[in-house]
């Protein structure tokens, strides 16, 4: 691919936002699997993000078979990604998100546009709360369906920014997967898709959206508000889908496991809460 900060507007397979852990894994993910033409677009002058503040070896093994500091994982993230032919663009603040994955930056006082088939988002920032994206109050970040997709399907969402918080590496390597599966159209369409709404004693759950595939599969991400104990369950109207006794700390995060649950109708309103 031609450099993108020589020749704008630049199109690209995939633009991720935000050069952290995740960011670069899933570049690197979708560069193992065949994408041509991936860029990493980062504020910062360096990649890494809070990475490069952390002095503990607590990072690495997953990725590299030992456990390292957060500025040496930091840079053999950006070595790997530099030899797969990844184009990180430092120095590059987004400042828009439009429709159909167009991407408007500012870098060195210099405002350009970048237009990607799939752009990833990793990390808060403004654009993303002005922008066309369907928010999620709970969360802050865009709503999202089981596989990251957003509201508008050429953006995808991971990590905090979804609210499906994790180490970096495995989220970002899954949100690579998921978008490559999606380029070649391996990801099911959104039409009847299931809405997921945070009930009573939840204060957010992740994803907000489901593509009605059957048997559903994967999981659903719940953060209670306050401490509670009762019934945790998801019902679409009055069907009981899925039910189980818990009792939760303040802020405590469950799961609910997709598969095995009753199949709900098209277009259902999945609603999960606790209740006595």
């Amino acid at each position: 691919m031609g450099s993108c900060h020589q020749d704008k507007p630049c199109v690209i397979d995939v633009a991720v936002i935000g050069g952290g852990p995740a960011g670069i894994s899933a570049a690197l993910r979708l560069k193992a699997r065949g994408v041509p033409c991936v860029a990493i677009l980062e504020r910062d002058a360096m990649l890494g993000g809070a990475l490069l503040l952390s002095t503990r070896r607590a990072y690495g093994l997953w990725q590299f078979g030992r456990l390292l500091t957060g500025p040496a994982y930091a840079a053999r993230l950006v070595q790997a990604a530099r030899a797969a032919g990844v184009e990180i663009l430092p120095g590059h603040e987004v400042t828009a998100l439009r429709p159909s994955g167009v991407v408007e930056t500012l870098a060195m006082n210099d405002a350009g546009t970048f237009t990607a088939r799939r752009v990833l988002l990793t990390g808060k920032f403004p654009p993303v709360a002005a922008s066309h994206l369907c928010l999620d109050a709970g969360t802050g970040g865009p709503a999202v369906d089981q596989y990251g997709r957003c509201s508008d399907v050429s953006y995808f969402a991971a990590g905090t920014l979804a609210g499906n918080a994790g180490p970096g590496g495995p989220v970002g390597a899954a949100a690579g997967d998921y978008i490559a599966d999606d380029l070649s159209g391996g990801l099911p369409s959104l039409e009847g898709r299931l809405e997921v709404l945070a009930g009573q004693g939840i204060r957010y759950v992740v994803p907000q959206f489901l593509a009605h595939v059957v048997p559903l599969r994967g999981r659903l991400g719940v953060c209670v508000a306050e401490a509670v104990k009762g019934q945790l369950r998801v019902r679409a109207g009055e069907a009981v889908l899925y039910r189980r006794r818990v009792a939760a700390l303040p802020e405590q995060c469950l799961a609910i496991k997709l598969d095995g649950m009753k199949t709900p109708p098209d277009d259902a309103e999945l609603i999960v809460e606790i209740v006595p």
